[in-house]
C-alpha cells in the first residue's frame, strides 16, 4: 500500500514537471471552489437535493407499505408481487435521478471549459489545468473563470 502511495507521488510529480516544461504559460484552476461559487452549480446542486429527497420519501412509502401488507398477514405470493412492483417503480425513478445528474453535470462541465478557454485565450494560456495537479508554478485563474461563470 505505502509502495502505491510513492509511486503514485513519483508519477504525479515527473506529469506535472513534464507539463510545466513542455508549457510555456500555466494557468490552474480549483475545481472545488468553482463548484462552491459557480451560481449555476449551486442552484444545480439544491434542484438534485430536492428531486433525491422526493425520491427517498418515496422510497420510504414503498417500504412502509410493504410492512403494512406483512402485518396484516398477506400472502408470500402477494407480498413478493408487491415488493417486485415496488423495486420496479423505484428503479425507474433511480434512473431518471441518475440520468438528471449527469445531464447536469455535463451541463456544469461545458459552461466551466467555455469560461475557462475564454480566460485561457484572453491571457494566452497555453494550458489551464486542476489545481490539485500544480505543486510549483502557474498562474491561479479560478477567480477570473467564476467571475466568467457567474456573469
Amino acid at each position: 500500500m505505502f509502495k502505491k502511495i510513492i509511486v503514485s507521488c513519483v508519477l504525479v510529480l515527473f506529469l506535472a514537471s513534464t507539463v510545466m516544461a513542455a508549457s510555456s504559460s500555466l494557468g490552474y484552476l480549483d475545481m472545488q471552489k468553482v463548484f462552491k461559487q459557480y451560481k449555476e452549480a449551486t442552484k444545480a446542486q439544491k434542484e438534485l437535493e430536492k428531486k433525491q429527497k422526493g425520491f427517498k420519501e418515496e422510497f420510504e412509502k414503498s417500504q412502509k407499505k410493504l410492512l403494512e401488507a406483512e402485518k396484516k398477514g398477506k400472502k408470500q405470493s402477494e407480498l413478493t408481487r408487491m415488493k417486485a412492483d415496488m423495486e420496479k417503480k423505484l428503479e425507474s425513478k433511480q434512473k431518471e435521478l441518475m440520468q438528471y445528474n449527469q445531464g447536469l453535470s455535463q451541463k456544469l462541465q461545458k459552461n466551466i471549459l467555455a469560461a475557462s478557454s475564454k480566460i485561457a485565450k484572453k491571457l494566452a494560456l497555453d494550458l489551464i489545468i486542476d489545481k490539485q495537479a500544480v505543486i510549483v508554478g502557474g498562474m491561479d485563474v479560478t477567480d477570473m473563470v467564476l467571475t466568467e461563470l457567474n456573469k
